[in-house]
Formats: C-alpha cells, structure tokens, sequence
C-alpha cells in the first residue's frame, strides 16, 4: 500500500459534502449506517465516520457476512423513524437483491452507496424499478472515498478530463478539499509516482480514463491496463461492460499472443453451475456476443470459466491472478 496521507479536515469536508449532497438530491437528514464492508479499506472507514459524525454508532454486519437483511430489521427497529444508510460494493448489491427479501431490506435505506468498482447498468436499472436508492460513488484512498455520486462532484469538488483525445477521453483528476498531501515515503515508493498523482495542492490525477459531459462523469477505464492488440488500445473494463450486457461477468486481460503482441481474454464466472472452471468457452461466448451485435472488438479472442472470480478487496478484481490463470489456460490450449 503506498499509504495516502489524509487529513482530519479534509475528512470532515467529504463527510459534510456527501451529507450535503444527500438531503439536497434525496431531502435525507443524518442518521445510523450499517457497516458492510471491510473498516481497513477507505469505504469502510468512511462508513464509520460519516455515522459518528451524524450521531450514531454504526451497526456492523456479522465478520462473515451475515445476515444483511436481519442486520438491516435490527438496525431500524433501533432507530425507527430514522433514516437508513449503508455502503456496499457492486458483488454484495447483486447477492442482496437475488436474497430472499432483498430488495425489500434495500428499500427500507434512505441511500444506499455503491462503489469500489464498475455497477452493471442492469443492476442500476433493476434497482430503480424496485425503488432502492443506490448512489454510485467514485473515488478513492487518495480523496478520502466517493466525492462523485452517480458521475456528480459533491458540493466543493470539480473533476476534468486532462489532455482529452478527440473524443473526449482523457486521464480523470479530481480537484477538492479531501485531497491527500501525498503518499506516505517508503523506500520502495518511487518519488515519481507521487509527483504524477498529485501535481498541485488539492488535485490527484488518477490513472482512470474518462470522459467529463455537463459536469458528470463516465469513466471508461484504466489507463494504465489498456490492451494494445494489433496496435489497438483496448479497455478490459469495456470488454467487462460488453460480456455483461449479455448476462456474463467477467475478467478481462490481456495476454501475450504471437501474432497480435497482445489478445483479450476473460475469465467468465459460472458459480460452477454450468461447466467446471478453466474450461475453454471461447466459442460459445465469441457466437453470443456476435448475435448480440457487439462491436468486434469488445469480442474476447479467448474465454475460460471459474467458479468465482477473484477479489483483491471490496469489490476490485485481482487482475494480476486473473492474468495469470489466463496465461495458463491459453498456454495450454494453443494448439486447439
């Protein structure tokens, strides 16, 4: 971890401005959170400090994940006529609403913030017919947590696109109040890294691409993951949006190939239900995407199964090991 170096006042300032930002748009006032996430991560942390700033010690979800919906009756029956809040990231929103009264326990949150990673607009849209107020965030360590809900700075924040293409689509920075100093030093922390991310008093520059239209933001990817295959910059996090849109999630990377330097591939989580994991699924899902009329690009050149995918933290897929077994799978069955 390169340690972000967050200030107390900064804090507060997110704090204040996501409360702002929720009584403005949802006409919200403070009231108890339920802890669901991780307290070492800054979601987490952010959790906990935006229920003691309103007043109330935040419920904390079962360690093993338990019960979200009996967590959620507890927590009103002991703040009744109070507004609810909580936190979750995108994998825990899903397992919620496919629960057995789910979306019912959803619905009793005044707001309820997702982030830590893309939300299929599926699950956005599913939840706005079932009236759960889902909030996606974006942010993170460096900004004290979200200071963009649903692609909106919070009161005292701006965000651009830097050095945009033609399209629009540049490296996202963000400019605010909760802003970290800078990175912790450490010796194996390279000076340049901190100078990059953080290039004046207030500003950190992601490595996120972006597009910024009427002041709300679309991130479309990492800039520093893009797959160049055959000299075509390819974003793994459009490639994920393109399996989702029909009915997949998934894992993109890309892997060394001989003849485009570098391909596309995913590994498609099946919960096991279907096939058994690392089995090659390429042409099933290439013959999907096709009759869905994805643009060819999008289209993996390589598909593999898993039971689950893997998690460096909340929410945020472990490209590395992702990589890693893909490299494997493809190794294996080159000569198919």
């Amino acid at each position: 971890p390169k340690g972000a170096l967050l200030r107390t006042d900064g804090v507060r300032a997110a704090i204040s401005a996501s409360a702002s930002f929720i009584m403005d748009r949802l006409g919200a006032g403070p009231g108890p959170w339920l802890l669901a996430l991780p307290p070492h991560h800054i979601a987490g942390t952010m959790v906990i400090l935006r229920s003691l700033d309103a007043g109330f010690e935040p419920a904390v979800l079962d360690s093993s994940g338990g019960p979200f919906c009996a967590a959620t009756t507890a927590l009103a029956d002991a703040h009744p006529g109070l507004p609810l809040y909580t936190s979750l990231v995108p994998t825990q929103l899903v397992r919620v609403l496919d629960s057995a009264e789910g979306s019912e326990a959803l619905g009793r949150y005044a707001a309820v913030l997702v982030g830590g990673g893309p939300t299929p607009p599926a699950v956005v849209a599913r939840c706005g017919e079932l009236g759960v107020g889902v909030l996606l965030t974006y942010g993170s360590s460096e900004t004290s947590g979200g200071v963009l809900y649903n692609g909106e700075p919070l009161p005292g924040y701006t965000v651009e696109s830097v050095d945009p293409d033609d399209a629009g689509v540049g490296r996202v920075a963000l400019h605010g109040p909760s802003v970290a100093d800078g990175y912790r030093v450490t010796c194996s922390l390279d000076p340049t890294v901190a100078a990059d991310a953080f290039p004046a008093p207030g500003v950190f520059r992601t490595s996120d691409l972006g597009r910024v239209e009427g002041g709300v933001l679309t991130v479309l990817g990492r800039a520093d993951g893009a797959v160049n295959s055959g000299g075509l910059k390819i974003l793994p996090e459009q490639v994920e949006a393109a399996v989702a849109s029909v009915g997949l999630s998934c894992c993109a990377v890309g892997v060394p190939d001989d003849e485009w330097g570098e391909i596309v591939a995913v590994l498609v989580e099946r919960g096991g239900a279907e096939s058994a994991a690392g089995t090659d699924c390429t042409a099933s899902l290439r013959a999907r995407m096709k009759d869905a009329d994805v643009a060819s690009h999008l289209i993996p050149r390589r598909a593999f199964t898993t039971g689950v995918l893997p998690l460096t933290g909340p929410g945020k897929l472990d490209r590395r090991t992702v990589r890693g077994v893909l490299q494997e799978l493809v190794r294996g069955t080159s000569g198919d």
